[in-house]
């Protein structure tokens, strides 16, 4: 169950519905509840925010199917059995009379690794290519229906896991020396711009991707 939201210990109107995103049956599942509370609040489901993933780090040539398979379901498929649902929900779900729809909001976070070649991250550098590519995709298509897509490419983000993974002073600052600002991105940084991309001003972006990476893809 969820206890707190980013920034708050004590969220309000908050509800959660379990849902495994790589299974299309559970996906749907989830988004008919979501569907219900929506109806029973008198609320209207208008954004999406693709945040679940995974990412593991071998060499290509001992990267199982297997272990491919754990990158690629949950950082792209994943995210488009999501869409799918979504755009059912947003292009199905009643409004009152004379009352328009919301727009329609998808964004996805990706990650650098959608622009340049990680070493010892194959499966998940295509992955989150295949997002970004997907999030293209929908935005081409939807776009007509009121709903952008987009991504956020962020570099290391400092979240607690993010801290963890980069806990050696020496691996860290040979990182950060690669990224032109000279350290990592931390979490405020990234649900800033996502919070403008789902926002009413950035209706006229659409098929876009941020990156949030100090500047370690433009090199």
């Amino acid at each position: 169950m969820l206890t707190s939201t980013f920034g708050n210990t004590s969220p309000e109107r908050v509800t959660t519905v379990e849902c495994d995103i790589t299974d299309e049956a559970s996906v749907k599942t989830a988004f008919t509840s979501i569907n219900d509370y929506a109806k029973s609040t008198g609320t209207f489901p208008s954004i999406l925010i693709n945040a679940a993933g995974y990412v593991s780090v071998q060499p290509l040539a001992e990267t199982s199917a297997d272990e491919a398979t754990k990158n690629i379901l949950p950082n792209l498929l994943g995210p488009l059995l999501c869409a799918q649902a979504f755009h059912k929900l947003y292009t199905t779900h009643p409004t009152p009379p004379d009352t328009p729809k919301p727009p329609g909001r998808i964004l996805s976070i990706s990650s650098q690794a959608a622009h340049v070649a990680l070493d010892g991250h194959a499966a998940y550098c295509a992955s989150k290519a295949g997002l970004n590519a997907l999030t293209r995709s929908i935005a081409l298509e939807w776009g007509p229906l009121g709903i952008t897509a987009n991504t956020v490419s962020p570099t290391v983000v400092l979240t607690e896991l993010g801290k963890k993974a980069w806990a050696d002073p020496e691996k860290r600052s040979a990182m950060e020396s690669m990224i032109p600002v000279g350290r990592f991105a931390v979490p405020e940084e990234v649900s800033g711009a996502v919070e403008y991309l789902v926002s009413d001003a950035a209706g006229m972006v659409n098929g876009a991707d941020l990156r949030i990476d100090g500047g370690f893809t433009i090199r």
